[in-house]
């Protein structure tokens, strides 16, 4: 909270500026407590003292260091060194000038960055910056700075790229005004005109005019080292000691010096600086901290604040409006929540950090019960007191304090003691001792409720009857109690852990009836611990439950409205749900505290400024200015604004750089073209909105890759080796805690495919492999076809060879068969071969009933022929003998050797009738003409014994026999002749009969007989 200080005036000291000495010496120890966020080498700034922080049109930080230059793009630090243009280490300050370009100086030179290089302007050698000596400039062109305490201007000759520099000042001028030539600073205004701080004078410089500006405007000489402009176009000077400002339509600066002089005397390492805040406050330097100067007085901060680094250089608000500070061998600070969160912690003066609840009495005194004792807000001094009105015994944890109409307090604790304060002497006293209680509550006809662990406890009239009374209702009786409201129309409502109870006001003074409301078991697993009633009369219900409940109560039903979890709410473990005096909904978790303002939900947490999310249960108070007061687990928190969480500044992001390889992409063309070389794509992208860091997402996508949207925290992408083809990449920054999100922003680029992955390499290609196949198949056809060719080849050489071994193995096979079937002398059947071809044709006959004539040949003599010529002409008289009876033969008649001069005759189909004429042929055939052997004519005949198939006939045998019969009776009736088997059909028969068969041997012995 601000405290007053009356302005020093030059040369006099009144009582009132001693006294407000005095208090300013007491109260710069005594304030709230903010945090800070620290950047240093764990964030990637490697050097801690800082010369100067800016920021410029883009948003980007830059920061002159011992150790180079930064620029901080919200992610982390690059530092630009010899590679990048800036050829010495030590850099002392950087400046933006109207076009936008980045100026920077070291201890010796001057550069400025064009494109992604600084380049250096020529410089008179011996050339030396000091720290505290800044860069400005009167427009892009013409750029100031001091060296050696003479002004210089930077300007470009013929060509942009081509800068001079020369002494601002001729030497007439310096000869007729000698402070130009003891230069500390030097300040270019919005009117063009120049102020510099020249030796221990002011002095103004307006074209070719220059006044110098003494005691009589208000300028004490001194060495003003500092000169700044405010919105309200005010213009300060600072000297390490001195301040003075020249408000709009005054002839003459006043004092607004700091005091005491020790406090406001600026001594260190650091750099004297003035600065303005987002709402017009300006900022300086004091001996142990800042001050804000709020329109009538100055406020401090400190050590005690949170402020533990000194030799502070810079202190800017950026585009956002957070304050930001750069100092000398502590890196940068940002101040979090800034102007919109006061912390009150035990360096504040309480006794304890751990804050059970927070009350504002109608004397507009703040009370805070911790877990220690209870404490007061002493706005006067700024510092929270212990309450003397208390028993000197402490009061630990204090759950509930509340004031009655007669302006008398009530404060109970966990215990159960209730304390109650005599509206006249303002002393506490114990005017009961109650069970465990958990929460004490007011309602719109001043009676105190205290909800206990053992049932409800109310005091009807705290004024004339402060003593309270259980309420005497069996729902009631022995329920464990958490909280209470009142709806608008003055029902009320309280929880237990598990139940929803209304106590519905009645008329004409009948009482007021409990009604229990029936809710689902499913929605209230766990315990509720917060209820607050919204104008509409309906419920929001919070705790240790599956989710935040906002109900509707049709009758004695709880009808569920919507539930809330992750993202709308950070966390289900609510410590509170209480309206503000808006109407918007606050909810305290363990991990922050959530605003609803009936469209958008927000988070509060440390990264917003909270001393920490861990907030208390009750510890919530929505104050009458419209600021908020919540208790949490390391103190008290005061939010000063909080229609500032619902602004509309929008979250901005930005594509910083997209490489191709190594190659960078244009951003600004419409479409990037290149050609494929299997590089990969790396995107780096960033939110410039410090205020959210930490909190920032990135969502995006490369379309013709991946339609679907992903989301990081990082802010870098890599696609290993990107395909050909046309791409677009889109980003877009979101806040979840603040449920906000930017415009998207993209880039195309196309990356043309290898010429042998171009659409004619393609229909070349398919051409020549059309061709190619052709050819193939041309090739493989003529190839086919000599194999073919050599295969019949090589197939007809082996069917030559193979049907060669065929008739070779067929004749051999054949002359097998035939040596094995024929007679080797004659060539007829054998005896073996021709009985098979009897039986076969006897079996046929039978068969087909047809006829069939067995007939036995034999060679009359033939032993004698052997015994007188010779068993060769025996031989050749058989071979022929068998060539002329073969030769008579029918094709369908088969005739074989039976044994040594007897041939056996097989007649098919021969009738009965035919024989003697048929078988006189066979039989002449022999006889007919002479067998010659070694010239010696030989006369032969034969005998011949028939026989046919009858109904006596069986088997080859009987055929045999039967022939053999009549080949006996034709020997034995004189030979040559033909005889045929009796058969009932047969009249050629021989007129003597055998009366038995007549053996082979028989038939041999009458060959003795002689040749005829």
């Amino acid at each position: 909270m601000p405290r007053p200080n009356t302005p020093a005036f030059p040369f006099t000291f009144p009582l009132p500026s001693i006294i407000a000495i005095l208090l300013a010496i007491t109260l710069h120890l005594n304030a709230q407590q903010f945090t800070f966020q620290r950047f240093d080498q764990d964030e990637g700034l490697k050097n801690h003292d800082v010369f100067k922080l800016i920021q410029d049109k883009t948003g980007y930080l830059w920061a002159a260091t011992e150790n180079g230059l930064f620029r901080y793009d919200g992610a982390e630090f690059h530092r630009f060194g010899a590679a990048d243009g800036i050829l010495e280490s030590l850099v002392i300050d950087v400046y933006q000038d109207d076009s936008g370009r980045i100026w920077v100086a070291t201890n010796d030179h001057l550069y400025y960055l064009s494109g992604s290089r600084f380049e250096a302007i020529p410089f008179t050698p011996g050339a030396q910056f000091t720290p505290g000596q800044h860069l400005t400039s009167i427009d892009s062109r013409h750029i100031l700075f001091l060296n050696k305490g003479a002004l210089m201007l930077a300007q470009p000759a013929g060509t942009p790229q081509h800068w001079i520099v020369t002494p601002y000042f001729n030497p007439q001028q310096i000869a007729t005004h000698p402070a130009l030539s003891q230069l500390h600073n030097v300040f270019a205004d919005r009117d063009g005109t120049l102020w510099l701080g020249c030796a221990q004078q002011l002095c103004h410089i307006n074209g070719s005019q220059i006044e110098i500006l003494g005691a009589q405007q208000g300028v004490s000489a001194e060495p003003w080292r500092v000169i700044f402009r405010d919105r309200q176009n005010a213009l300060w000077i600072r000297d390490s000691q001195h301040i003075r400002a020249l408000t709009p339509g005054s002839s003459a600066f006043i004092d607004r010096s700091i005091a005491p002089d020790t406090l406001g005397t600026f001594s260190g390492s650091g750099i004297l600086t003035i600065a303005e805040d987002r709402n017009g406050c300006v900022l300086t330097q004091t001996a142990s901290g800042i001050a804000r100067w709020s329109g009538d007085r100055w406020q401090f901060f400190d050590r005690a604040n949170g402020l533990d680094f000194p030799d502070i250089s810079t202190i800017f608000s950026d585009q956002n409006g957070s304050l930001w500070f750069s100092s000398r061998g502590h890196g940068l600070r940002r101040w979090l929540g800034y102007d919109d969160v006061e912390n009150w912690t035990v360096s504040q003066g309480l006794s304890n950090d751990i804050v059970w609840t927070i009350f504002r009495d109608r004397q507009r005194h703040i009370w805070f019960g911790d877990e220690s004792q209870v404490s007061q807000l002493d706005e006067a001094q700024n510092h929270i007191l212990p309450s003397k009105a208390l028993p000197p015994a402490p009061f630990e944890k204090t759950d509930g304090i509340t004031q009655s109409p007669d302006g008398s307090l009530w404060i109970v604790n966990i215990y159960g003691q209730l304390l109650h304060s005599n509206p006249a002497t303002r002393r506490f006293t114990q005017i009961a001792k109650l069970p465990t209680i958990a929460r004490l509550f007011t309602d719109s006809s001043h009676r105190i409720w205290l909800l206990s662990r053992e049932g409800l406890y109310v005091i009807k009239d705290p004024v004339s009857d402060p003593h309270p009374e259980k309420v005497d209702n069996a729902l009631t009786a022995t329920d464990a109690f958490a909280n209470a409201t009142e709806a608008a129309n003055g029902t009320l409502w309280f929880i237990s852990d598990h139940h929803l109870y209304r106590l519905s006001r009645n008329q004409f003074n009948e009482p007021d009836q409990w009604t229990e409301i029936t809710l689902d078991k499913s929605l209230i697993q766990g315990q509720m611990r917060g209820i607050a009633a919204a104008a509409d009369g309906t419920l929001w219900i919070g705790g240790g439950l599956p989710s935040l409940l906002h109900l509707r109560i049709d009758s004695n039903q709880g009808h569920l409205v919507a539930s809330f979890a992750s993202p709308e709410i950070v966390s289900t473990d609510v410590q509170f749900v209480r309206f503000d005096r808006r109407g918007w909904l606050w909810v305290g978790t363990d991990l922050g505290v959530n605003v609803f303002n009936g469209t958008v939900w927000k988070l509060l947490t440390q990264r917003d400024g909270l001393i920490s999310n861990d907030t208390n249960e009750g510890a919530f108070l929505a104050d009458a200015d419209g600021s908020v007061w919540v208790g949490v687990n390391g103190g008290a928190i005061h939010l000063l604004h909080p229609e500032h969480l619902f602004s509309n500044v929008p979250l901005k992001v930005m594509i910083e750089s997209a490489t191709l390889g190594t190659r960078p992409l244009n951003l600004a063309a419409n479409k990037d073209v290149w050609r494929w070389r299997d590089a990969p794509l790396d995107v780096a992208f960033t939110s410039l909105n410090y205020d959210r860091q930490g909190s920032t997402l990135f969502r995006y996508r490369l379309l013709g890759l991946e339609p679907a949207w992903n989301q990081t925290a990082s802010h870098h992408l890599h696609y290993a080796a990107m395909p050909p083809g046309s791409f677009r990449f889109e980003v877009e920054a979101i806040d979840p805690d603040q449920q906000r999100h930017s415009a998207i922003v993209s880039f195309a680029v196309s990356i043309r495919p290898p010429w042998w992955r171009t659409r004619t390499f393609y229909l070349c290609l398919a051409v020549f492999s059309f061709l190619c196949s052709l050819l193939f198949w041309h090739l493989r056809e003529r190839r086919l076809i000599k194999r073919q060719l050599l295969l019949e080849k090589l197939v007809a050489q082996r069917t030559s060879e193979l049907e060669a071994e065929k008739r070779e193995l067929l004749t051999t096979r054949e002359a097998l068969h035939h040596q094995a079937t024929h007679d080797a002398l004659t060539g007829l059947w054998n005896r073996s071969a021709i009985l098979d071809i009897l039986q076969r044709e006897l079996d046929h006959a039978r068969r087909d009933g047809t006829q069939l004539a067995v007939v036995l040949a034999d060679i009359d003599y033939f032993k004698k022929i052997n015994d007188t010529l010779g068993h060769l002409a025996g031989d050749l008289i058989l071979r022929d003998a068998a060539h002329r009876m073969a030769q008579n033969i029918r094709p369908s008649d088969f005739i074989g050797r039976y044994g040594g001069e007897e041939f056996l005759i097989v007649l098919p189909g021969l009738p009965e009738g035919d024989p003697p004429a048929r078988l006189s042929q066979i039989q002449h055939a022999i006889s007919q003409t002479p067998f010659f052997y070694l010239a010696e004519s030989i006369h032969v005949t034969s005998s011949f014994g028939a026989a046919w198939i009858n109904l006596e006939t069986i088997s080859v045998e009987d055929m045999i026999r039967h022939s053999d019969e009549a080949l006996y009776a034709a020997k034995a009736s004189g030979r040559n002749r033909i005889v045929f088997h009796p058969s009932p059909h047969s009249q050629a028969l021989s007129t003597r009969q055998p009366k038995r068969p007549v053996t082979t041997r028989d038939r041999h012995d009458d060959d003795n007989i002689s040749q005829t």
